[in-house]
């Protein structure tokens, strides 16, 4: 099993296949988690929210899994891994691996459609090569990524229905307190505990943003529930496009912007940087969550209805 953790295979990947850089570099980012995000919350915005809310679930339970596994097995990434894109904190499993794997596939499995079964296996395979290329990746890293990813799928595709159901019988308040009890003890376990051990920051304030979305969603989703009650049914194709693009250039602007922002105050203060990436998550997610909401639901070129829904609605008042 020594070719399972062979920086070999990333040099022969490399030379066999030089020219297959650039578009590697691009098919990588289709695992980081902006992009999980821009589909979440072009989800939210547009489809249905009760279905977006659980995927998001999916992507916040694949993320911390990953991210508790990489700090107990605590391997370094590949020594050759510089040159070629951006990669901090411990390499196995492979996040991108895992996490592609698990969230992808829910999207397969949710829309049940022929071009998905296709596509999605091709993409994730194609993510899973690509980290080994850019030598982020031990090819060992990225095929226990996977089958890990794939056990998370099965678990939660099967798991989610029955506990949403009887999750909707809970009292709403109930609900918010399991919610936050969930984002706590994620918070204990990685927080807390890093601030005692040696957990290279990049990968121990990697938690953070799946702790700040913990925290907040579930205030999140009761507070636009009952006051903002965003409707999602049935909208004209141009509200569609405006409330994507609108959307998109606001929590894209807002999630780089602070970025930028906090790299004029870079510590390597475990705590400073835990705060920075929570406080950056916090207000992305409520952008996502309350204010394009509020956006959409007050300003009416965002909620126009398709004309045929529209007259139907008026003979069923009338």
């Amino acid at each position: 099993m020594g070719w399972f953790f062979d920086e070999g295979i990333n040099v022969w990947l490399q030379n066999a296949i030089p020219w297959m850089e650039w578009p590697f570099k691009i098919l990588t980012y289709f695992g980081d988690s902006i992009i999980y995000i821009v589909l979440l919350a072009v989800a939210f915005w547009v489809y249905k929210k009760k279905d977006a809310i659980i995927a998001i679930y999916v992507l916040l339970t694949a993320s911390f899994l990953n991210f508790f596994l990489k700090i107990i097995i605590k391997k370094p990434r590949p020594t050759i891994s510089d040159d070629m894109v951006k990669a901090t904190g411990f390499s196995t499993p492979s996040g991108h691996a895992q996490t592609s794997t698990t969230m992808y596939g829910w999207i397969m499995f949710y829309f049940k459609k022929i071009w998905l079964y296709v596509v999605i296996p091709i993409l994730v395979l194609l993510i899973c090569i690509s980290r080994v290329f850019l030598g982020v990746h031990f090819i060992g890293d990225v095929i226990l990524g996977f089958f890990i990813g794939a056990a998370v799928l099965a678990a939660l595709y099967f798991g989610i229905p029955p506990l949403v159901e009887w999750m909707d019988k809970w009292p709403t308040w109930v609900k918010i307190v399991v919610g936050e009890g969930y984002g706590l003890t994620v918070f204990l376990i990685t927080f807390l505990t890093g601030l005692f051990t040696n957990w290279p920051p990049e990968d121990a304030t990697n938690s953070a943003e799946t702790v700040a979305a913990l925290m907040i969603f579930p205030l999140i989703i009761w507070v636009e529930d009952r006051y903002i009650k965003m409707d999602n049914e049935n909208l004209r194709g141009s509200s569609i496009t405006l409330r994507i693009v609108v959307g998109l250039a606001s929590v894209i602007g807002f999630y780089f912007g602070f970025d930028l922002l906090f790299e004029l105050f870079e510590t390597t203060n475990y705590a400073l940087d835990y705060l920075y990436d929570f406080i950056q998550y916090l207000i992305v997610l409520s952008v996502i969550g309350l204010l394009m909401p509020l956006l959409f639901s007050k300003v009416k070129i965002f909620s126009m209805k398709n004309e045929q829904f529209q007259e139907k609605s008026e003979v069923a008042v009338a």
